[in-house]
């Protein structure tokens, strides 16, 4: 059984003409809805072997936000160009397979449209929405990563911050 969890970067600056795109930052608000998810899943009892990230700023502050809550060194997160400019869902199965390793549950941290889009692909089930912050979680019923069809995943978790920032209210 493999799982992969596909997180979108949570809230950031505005797109301005004096900051790249690749160097936004998150904004308290991304940071405070980071924190809160992530100690959402610790909490329900989610776990990881392995950290993918975007290097861009955003995705890898909240990559780096999450692995301080699961106590994951910081070290151990593992930065993929492609993962910020982009990949196909094929492309990205293939990255999965020469990262992913043995490892079990995989975390990948990104950017939309591709995380809805790998998302849609992968799971068995129609297109989800995928506000900042959020985190979805795919199952699959196979032994090795190579294994992995498009459409054969079943969701087994999604939260985004406001379902949560909800429920405590």
């Amino acid at each position: 059984m493999k799982q992969l969890i596909l997180s979108r970067h949570a809230k950031t600056e505005e797109s301005r003409y004096d900051i790249k795109d690749f160097e936004r930052n998150l904004t308290n608000r991304g940071i405070s809805d980071s924190t809160l998810v992530s100690k959402y899943l610790f909490e329900k009892g989610i776990e990881t072997d392995l950290i993918l990230s975007s290097p861009a700023n955003r995705a890898i502050a909240t990559a780096r936000l999450y692995a301080n809550q699961f106590h994951i060194q910081l070290d151990k997160i593992i930065q993929i160009d492609q993962l910020y400019d982009g990949f196909s869902t094929q492309e990205f199965l293939e990255m999965l397979q020469s990262k992913a390793g043995k490892n079990d549950k995989v975390w990948v941290f990104g950017h939309n449209p591709d995380i809805a889009s790998w998302a849609s692909n992968l799971l068995d089930e129609g297109y989800l929405h995928v506000p900042p912050g959020t985190a979805i979680g795919i199952e699959f019923d196979v032994e090795n990563w190579s294994d992995i069809d498009a459409r054969s995943g079943k969701l087994i978790l999604y939260t985004t911050p406001k379902m949560l920032t909800e429920k405590l209210s």
